[in-house]
């Protein structure tokens, strides 16, 4: 795996330039901080869109000087963005790469997508996201164990649905392969962004979790949740059966991830992860409980 701080990786190290039959889909608005990192990391493409969704900073003019095609396209919603994507008439290859503007892919992992397009065994791959957290990585706190997303897919046999959650997941018609080099998430914008963008994901996921459901009824969801759902067995279970039955949520969550899952061994950075995501099941609680609690927009995809 290339280390973190050759980033982006020295000439020579990944595929050549634009020799990857590939389209690499970037979804951003206001990314000017993380874009041209981004960018350089996915060169390897034969094409890059950029679909941007109504950017005020440098991100359009990022995105052209880096050779990416730019596509404009208000804000839908995180599955219908997606969805819009595969279905945009620019693109040029059956093999569609979703890499988000604060994320970059390794040499390694270049290599490995290049592979697996050429070879074609599967639909579609799924990979491990791999958090870069204030400069650590959070390699424990029960994060990067089950971070598996599926990014890398045949636009023919994928789809995303019409709902708006933030934590959206394709629909694959055919086998999943798995990447063995993980997709990296390394935001650059500072502490006060990401703590910003999760107070918007806390308001969506007071909408999402609506009313409280009984465990029969949460049963008698599951086997049509997991048709669509590509989580590891365990992560779906303890997130959607276990878990909305806890009480006191945020305190549990915050002993899961730092005692039982081990987050002290991320050091400081892992303490104010686990503070930080304790924080969030209070703001979502809060807005729930809102007396004045109004629906809203779905935030843009890292604003």
């Amino acid at each position: 795996m290339t280390k973190l701080g050759l980033v982006p990786y020295p000439s020579g190290d990944g595929p050549a330039a634009r020799s990857v039959p590939v389209s690499v889909v970037v979804l951003a608005k206001n990314e000017a901080a993380n874009l041209g990192h981004c960018l350089d990391s996915v060169a390897w493409a034969e094409q890059v869109v950029v679909v941007d969704s109504g950017s005020t900073d440098e991100t359009p003019t990022i995105a052209s000087s880096r050779g990416a095609e730019v596509v404009h396209e208000p804000w839908r919603g995180f599955a219908r963005q997606r969805q819009f994507a595969l279905e945009m008439d620019v693109l040029r290859h059956s093999w569609i790469y979703f890499v988000d503007a604060d994320e970059w892919v390794t040499s390694d992992g270049a290599r490995e997508v290049a592979a697996a397009i050429t070879h074609a065994e599967h639909a579609a791959y799924r990979q491990r996201f791999r958090l870069v957290f204030q400069g650590r990585w959070i390699r424990h706190c029960g994060w990067y164990s089950g971070a598996w997303i599926i990014r890398l897919m045949r636009r023919d046999q994928a789809a995303y649905g019409a709902g708006g959650t933030f934590g959206e997941r394709p629909t694959i018609a055919g086998s999943i392969g798995t990447l063995t080099n993980d997709l990296v998430d390394q935001d650059r914008k500072g502490l006060a962004a990401w703590l910003h963008k999760h107070v918007d994901y806390a308001v969506l996921e007071a909408e999402r979790r609506g009313v409280d459901l009984g465990l029969r009824e949460r049963l008698q969801r599951w086997p049509a949740m997991r048709r669509t759902d590509t989580r590891p067995m365990a992560r779906a279970v303890l997130k959607d059966l276990v878990f909305p039955a806890v009480p006191a949520k945020p305190l549990a969550i915050f002993v899961y991830m730092y005692i039982v899952r081990l987050g002290f061994l991320d050091g400081v950075v892992g303490l104010r992860f686990c503070v930080f995501h304790a924080w969030f099941q209070v703001t979502v609680n809060a807005v729930r409980n809102s007396p004045h609690r109004q629906a809203s927009s779905e935030p843009g995809p890292t604003t």
